[in-house]
């Protein structure tokens, strides 16, 4: 009787066990975060964005879009227009998410003579009025992903 009930204490551990690791599996255990940035000067200010890309490794797809602290400007004080990005940030972000890494690497920012966006190719990824964060963002994002070799 012992035995029988240490059988079916060991299966029970062992049925939890694989149900953990299947559950870690379906919640995305399967990534890696890189680190991008971009940046230039321009009208004596240092413009530029610091990301943290997270990619799903199982689908090589963009799973969330962070910006991180730094020295840089992204959106600046004195800009009339600031509230633009400044309010659709988050949506602009979240516009990452389920994009395959291929196909961000392959979107374009045109950049003028000191680096300073000017288009970004791709609409979903632009906040009208707000090119130059937009494009920062975008070149940010393909330098962080520009290393990323998938799983394949």
């Amino acid at each position: 009787m012992k035995r029988m009930k240490r059988a079916l204490i060991g299966l029970a551990v062992g049925a939890v066990a694989a149900l953990g690791v299947v559950g870690l599996a379906a919640c995305g255990g399967n990534t890696t975060t890189l680190e991008g940035e971009y940046q230039y000067t321009a009208w004596n200010t240092n413009y530029g964005v610091k990301v943290e890309v997270t990619v799903n490794k199982d689908d090589n797809t963009i799973e969330k879009v962070e910006i991180v602290e730094s020295d840089y400007v992204q959106c600046t004080e004195s800009w009339e227009d600031r509230n633009i990005y400044v309010n659709g940030e988050a949506e602009l972000l979240a516009a990452y998410e389920g994009i395959s890494v291929d196909d961000v690497l392959a979107m374009t920012v045109t950049l003028d003579k000191d680096g300073i966006p000017t288009a970004v190719s791709e609409s979903d990824l632009l906040i009208t009025g707000a090119t130059q964060s937009s494009g920062r963002l975008l070149k940010a994002v393909q330098d962080a992903l520009a290393d990323y070799e998938s799983a394949e």
